[in-house]
C-alpha cells in the first residue's frame, strides 16, 4: 500500500510505502522537508468494516445491560411563580378561620411570647412605676405611650399583609406623631358622645374634664344625667367603638389623610357587614374589659391593674390583629384598595 504526498512549496508529487508513515523526506526539486502522513483507511465493503460494525453493536448492547445508579436531587425543587426575587414554594394561603385561630394562640410562638412579655414590662412601668416619678415619670410615660401607639398601628398593618408574627419592637415612625394619630382616631369616633356630654352638663369645662379624665362613679353620673341621657351617651360611645376599627385600619394602611373618606368607610362596612361586625365585636369586648378594669382599680387598689395588664394586652393584640385580618381576607369587598 502506497501513500501519496505533495510538496507544499513546488507541488511535486511523490509515492512512498505505508511503512514510511511518520518519517520525513526531502523534496528533490526544491529541497523542502515533508513529513509523511498516516495512510487513509478505506473500509469499502470488506470484512474490516463489518468487523468494526459488529464490535460497535456488541459494545452498545453491553452498555445497556449495565445498571446505572439514579441520583436523587439533594434539594426538593421549588415552584417558580414569577417573583423577581427567585423561586418560592407554592404554599396555600390560610383561610380566615385558620388565621383567626393562630391569632388567638399567638403566644404559642416563642418569638411572639418573648415580644409579649417585653411589652407587658413596658406597660407595667408606664402604669405602675412611672406615675410615682414626678416629671421624669411623665416624660417616660409619654415616650412609652408614643411607642405603643406606633406599635398598635404596626400590629394592624403586619396582620393586614398576612404576617403571622408580631412586629418588631423598634419603632420606624418615631413616637410623637403615632401617639397623636392614635389619640385623634379615638377623639374623632367619640366626638359626638363628648359633644352630647358637654351639652348635658351645660358645657361646664371643669366637670367635663373630670368626667373624661378622672371619671365618676355610677351614683355621681346618675345625679348629673337622667336615665334617658345615660342611654343616649352609651349609644353614642358604642357607635364610636363600632366605627373605630375601620378608622384605625385606614390610618395604619392608607395614612391619616384617609380618615376623611367617611363615605368609603361606610360603604365598606355595608359591603362586608358580617365580617366587620365580628371584628368590631372584639373591640367591644376589649373596651368593656378595659372600662371595668379601670373602675375596679379605682375602687379596690392598684393590684387589680397589675393583674389585668397581661389580660388587657392579650385582648388588645388579638383585636388589633383581627382588624388587619379583616382587610387581608375581605379586601375585595372594600370600597378602596391600597395594594
Amino acid at each position: 500500500m502506497t501513500i501519496k504526498i505533495s510538496c507544499g512549496i513546488c507541488g511535486k508529487n511523490y509515492k512512498v510505502q505505508d511503512t514510511a508513515a511518520g518519517k520525513k523526506i526531502r523534496c528533490k526539486e526544491c529541497g523542502e522537508v515533508m513529513k509523511i502522513p498516516e495512510p487513509e483507511v478505506d473500509f469499502g465493503d470488506g470484512d474490516d468494516f463489518s468487523k468494526l460494525l459488529d464490535n460497535a453493536v456488541a459494545e452498545e448492547a453491553k452498555a445497556k445491560s449495565i445498571r446505572r445508579p439514579v441520583r436523587k436531587p439533594m434539594v426538593k425543587a421549588e415552584k417558580y411563580d414569577g417573583d423577581e426575587d427567585g423561586p418560592v414554594t407554592s404554599k396555600k394561603e390560610n383561610t380566615y378561620t385558620q388565621d383567626l385561630v393562630q391569632t388567638l394562640l399567638f403566644m404559642l410562638d416563642p418569638a411572639n411570647l418573648f415580644t409579649y412579655v417585653l411589652i407587658c414590662g413596658l406597660l407595667f412601668a408606664k402604669d405602675i412605676i412611672l406615675p410615682f416619678a414626678a416629671v421624669l415619670g411623665l416624660i417616660g410615660r409619654l415616650i412609652i405611650l408614643g411607642w405603643y401607639s406606633n406599635y398598635r398601628f404596626s400590629v394592624i398593618y403586619e396582620s393586614a399583609t398576612g404576617r403571622k408574627e408580631l412586629p418588631e419592637l423598634s419603632p420606624e415612625e418615631g413616637f410623637f406623631i403615632p401617639m397623636l394619630q392614635w389619640i385623634a382616631t379615638w377623639f374623632m369616633v367619640h366626638l359626638p358622645a363628648m359633644i352630647f356630654l358637654a351639652y348635658t352638663v351645660n358645657f361646664d369645662g371643669f366637670l367635663l374634664m373630670k368626667i373624661l379624665t378622672v371619671g365618676v362613679d355610677h351614683q355621681e353620673l346618675s345625679e348629673l344625667l337622667t336615665g334617658g341621657q345615660i342611654a343616649i351617651l352609651i349609644s353614642l360611645y358604642s357607635a364610636g367603638v363600632f366605627f373605630w376599627p375601620i378608622l384605625a385600619l385606614c390610618v395604619a394602611i392608607g395614612g391619616f389623610e384617609t380618615v376623611f373618606r367617611i363615605d368609603l368607610m361606610l360603604l365598606t362596612i355595608f359591603k362586608s357587614f358580617s365580617a366587620y361586625f365580628f371584628t368590631a365585636g372584639a373591640m367591644f369586648i376589649t373596651a368593656f374589659v378595659y372600662f371595668f378594669t379601670a373602675y375596679f382599680a379605682g375602687e379596690h387598689g392598684i393590684l387589680i391593674a397589675i393583674l389585668m395588664i397581661p389580660v388587657l394586652l392579650y385582648m388588645e393584640i388579638v383585636a388589633l390583629r383581627m382588624i388587619g385580618l379583616y382587610y387581608h381576607h375581605f379586601k375585595k369587598q372594600f370600597a378602596w384598595h391600597w395594594g
